[in-house]
């Protein structure tokens, strides 16, 4: 060991670099070890898989407004992360491992623990989604019906064919599949890319209360590709959204000048 070497674990930094891969590090650093084969095939798959989600999402929406007002880089990236933290968004990873190793540990019944949720009317987190439906069917065998439900989300789908691939057996990835046949039988709610992930990160050994990690990793390169083309569009160009400029805002109350003077007639 060198003056002033970096010690990553009890190894020099150098050691690494260049000998292991950036997917190696994300094991070696949280649990320290090493990914199998199966593992570090599909964590690089999953990280691909969330590199472009669209134009849609609030964490897109939040770093493209940054960018617009010529907040710099790091500015947009914080926007995206407030953003995807919140639980109807990518805080909803750490909720579905959660839920998983609740029922996991609780030796549960499948069946009945969506039964009960179903019959409170709370949902299961890692199931449905806003964009990706499937059309439903009324007369399935169970595998036709695991199948649709599965191929729904592209994400989905290609994640569970590469698991299958590779002859992934993880318990989490088989109680996703199990719940998300029994919610599409009762309600036509697919598998959601957060709900197979969960269940692969569980199974892979990672703490819940890290779920984030991937989620930034992943997506900070499509947040970067976003900032740098908003510095070709004309700057604070979404102020549009807040002003009579645009044709489809509908005002509130308070933006309107009589009724903010109705307002303050009411409460003086």
């Amino acid at each position: 060991m060198l003056d002033g070497d970096v010690i990553a674990r009890g190894i020099p930094l150098g050691q690494l670099v260049g000998a292991v891969s950036y997917v190696d590090m994300i094991f070696f650093q949280t649990q320290s070890r090493y990914p199998t084969h199966a593992e570090s095939v599909l964590m690089e798959a999953y990280l691909v898989s969330l590199c472009e989600h669209g134009v849609t999402s609030p964490s897109t929406h939040g770093a493209r407004v940054a960018a617009s007002v010529r907040a710099p880089f790091g500015a947009s990236a914080i926007s995206f992360i407030a953003a995807a933290m919140g639980a109807y968004h990518f805080g909803a990873l750490e909720l579905a491992m959660q839920e998983l190793s609740t029922i996991m540990q609780s030796g549960a019944d499948p069946r009945a623990y969506v039964e009960e949720r179903l019959s409170r009317g709370e949902r299961l987190w890692g199931f449905g989604h806003r964009f990706h439906k499937s059309p439903g069917a009324s007369t399935m065998d169970a595998r036709s019906l695991e199948q649709l439900q599965e191929a729904t989300d592209p994400r989905v789908r290609r994640l569970l064919e590469l698991a299958d691939e590779l002859g992934w057996n993880g318990p989490h990835v088989a109680l996703v599949r199990r719940l998300g046949r029994l919610l599409y039988e009762r309600k036509r709610v697919p598998i959601n890319v957060d709900g197979v992930a969960a269940g692969l990160l569980l199974d892979m050994g990672f703490d819940a209360r890290i779920a984030m990690l991937f989620v930034v990793l992943g997506r900070l390169p499509n947040i970067a590709r976003l900032y740098a083309e908003e510095q070709e569009q004309p700057a604070n160009r979404f102020v549009g959204l807040a002003c009579r400029e645009d044709p489809t805002f509908d005002r509130t109350v308070d933006r309107d000048l009589g009724g903010v003077a109705e307002l303050h007639q009411r409460l003086s």
